[in-house]
């Protein structure tokens, strides 16, 4: 399958739309190129619906779209128009926030896509996706950066074309009518400072998504392997995070499988942690900042003392870029939280320090605030804020302000 996809991409990138070709109008490349960017919608359990973005026609039923619109959905269409087609998840690389998604009887033209070398600074770009679920919209704007990793990789095509919510998953093209991009995030309160994830890396989703597969299927066994109770009392902790910025919010809901020893294994294997409050691992950073820049062991790696203090230095890397912190830590008492029917005590632990968002070393730091409710009797974190804004040499201005908090738990 993916030396197939790969193929395909292939023939697309060798196809009539040649790079020597002369710049279509505006209007030329809209009628050719939007026939294949079609609404994903998706739906909860009760079929209502969850999120919306765009996604983009890659080959004979085959589309690419943002990870983070596919998040919580328990179904999902594609549609344009009048027409709406059910789709499935095929190959997810959620590092890199690109799905790709198939649909059945799905003939929508695939666009070409342009190689990394034929983007250039200053060159005039659109996209097409559909902001504020208005279909099919069509925007422009010039190519304004490439921000590049340490290790000189390219990592995100900044853009001065205007996105909104439901642009996420849309296509971002050159004036040849040429993929380049798909149009993933946008900095508020910031001057016209919006990325899009390289095209380029679109034929690299399957053969990452498989190796993920693979990963996951390794630790599932070892863990099968090992002594595993079947957890009782507790088993679903219902997290809201709230993007207090933009106001959206969205569940984030951690079922307890097992109990491998001292291990608590959530949401079929996705994220271990360890019984007080340890993380061993994840692969879905669900709850957004808590876990994009958590430390390796967890914000709250054992049960802390009022009064306790300690420091954290680490770095993370998440979605291709550099998550650098120094921090330091301040337990303290602090007043019981009620969730539902319960009332927890609960230690407050305060972080501040510096965070860098980009390639290594402490330039254009940060300053940084966290903090987070522990409740010994859980035995985890019920309540998590966040706030930074700063810039670095290859990502501009990062504008953090999030909260995760407990609102719920059962037994199922």
């Amino acid at each position: 399958m993916a030396r197939r996809h790969l193929i395909a991409l292939g023939l697309a990138l060798a196809g009539p739309l040649a790079s020597g070709q002369a710049p279509l109008a505006p209007e030329d490349l809209f009628e050719r190129i939007s026939p294949s960017v079609w609404v994903v919608r998706t739906f909860d359990a009760a079929g209502r619906p969850h999120m919306q973005g765009s996604a983009v026609a890659i080959g004979p039923g085959q589309l690419v779209t943002n990870c983070h619109v596919l998040r919580q959905a328990k179904s999902l269409t594609v549609g344009r128009e009048n027409v709406s087609y059910g789709a499935t998840l095929e190959h997810p690389d959620p590092e890199r926030d690109l799905c790709q998604i198939k649909v059945a009887n799905f003939t929508a033209p695939p666009v070409a896509i342009a190689p990394v070398d034929a983007l250039r600074v200053g060159a005039r770009v659109y996209a097409i996706g559909a902001p504020r679920g208005l279909e099919t919209t069509l925007s422009d704007g010039l190519l304004s950066g490439l921000r590049r990793n340490a290790q000189g990789q390219l990592d995100a095509i900044q853009i001065t074309v205007p996105l909104s919510s439901g642009s996420s998953g849309g296509g971002l093209f050159d004036a040849q009518g040429r993929l380049i991009g798909i149009t993933t995030f946008g900095l508020r309160e910031s001057q016209n400072l919006n990325f899009a994830l390289p095209a380029a890396w679109i034929a690299e989703v399957p053969e990452r998504a498989q190796a993920a597969i693979a990963a996951r299927s390794t630790v599932k066994a070892g863990s099968d392997v090992a002594r595993a109770a079947a957890p009782t009392g507790d088993r679903v902790f219902e997290y809201r995070l709230t993007d207090r910025l933009t106001g959206l919010t969205q569940p984030v809901v951690l079922r307890l499988d097992r109990v491998d020893g001292e291990n608590l294994v959530f949401n079929q294997g996705t994220r271990i942690e360890r019984k007080g409050g340890g993380l061993v691992s994840f692969t879905q950073a669900l709850g957004g900042e808590f876990d994009q820049a958590s430390p390796p062991e967890g914000w709250i790696s054992k049960p802390p003392e009022a009064g306790q203090t300690w420091t954290l230095q680490y770095d993370r890397r998440v979605d291709a870029r550099n998550i650098l912190m120094k921090l330091t830590a301040v337990a303290s008492e602090d007043s019981p939280i009620t969730i539902g029917q319960r009332t927890l005590p609960t230690v407050r632990v305060q972080f501040r320090g510096y965070t860098h968002r980009g390639n290594s070393g402490f330039y254009n730091a940060a300053p940084y605030l966290a903090t987070a409710w522990y409740s010994p009797d859980l035995g985890r974190i019920v309540r998590f804020e966040a706030k930074a804004r700063g810039s670095s040499p290859n990502a501009s201005v990062f504008h953090i302000d999030e909260r995760l908090e407990l609102i719920d738990i059962r037994s199922e």
